[in-house]
């Protein structure tokens, strides 16, 4: 009798757990953390969706590193103030991504990283950064004056 109390009630929890985390998946309520070299931890709430990846060169990335730069993304999505990523971020229309490659700015080696909206045939970037991994600074990249601006990953 025992036994079976046990096994209904191990039944009832790991399904409340599941239906808990479909839930918290569907709401986009799913949080994740990036950890800094100097042991800073950066939570942010993770865009409902996965995003889609596109490599626009053949560098090769470890998986570790390949994660992490999704994280950066996840990010930048949540925590950005431009209007234009808010903007597709809340309205939910079409797939979110990035783009990775390497990039050379004013002599310094940086992944570049695209931030685009994807519907249909359309791919739209909303925004282009750098991140420099040495010293784990991210930077938007500004069109209007050309120069790189450093992006709190702290907000």
């Amino acid at each position: 009798m025992k036994q079976v109390f046990y096994l209904i009630s191990i039944a009832i929890i790991s399904i409340s757990c599941s239906k808990n985390s479909e839930q918290a998946k569907a709401s986009g309520s799913m949080n994740d953390t990036i950890k800094q070299k100097d042991g800073t931890v950066l939570t942010y709430k993770k865009p409902g969706e996965d995003l889609i990846l596109l490599k626009r060169d053949q560098s090769v990335y470890s998986k570790g590193y390949q994660n992490r730069l999704r994280k950066i993304a996840e990010y930048y999505l949540a925590k950005s103030e431009k209007d234009l990523v808010k903007f597709h971020v809340e309205k939910k229309e079409g797939e979110l991504g990035y783009s990775i490659e390497e990039n050379d700015w004013e002599d310094v080696n940086y992944t570049q990283i695209g931030i685009f909206n994807k519907s249909g045939n359309n791919l739209s970037t909303m925004q282009w950064l750098f991140y420099e991994p040495k010293s784990q600074k991210l930077y938007e990249f500004d069109l209007n004056t050309k120069k790189l601006q450093e992006f709190n990953l702290e907000k």
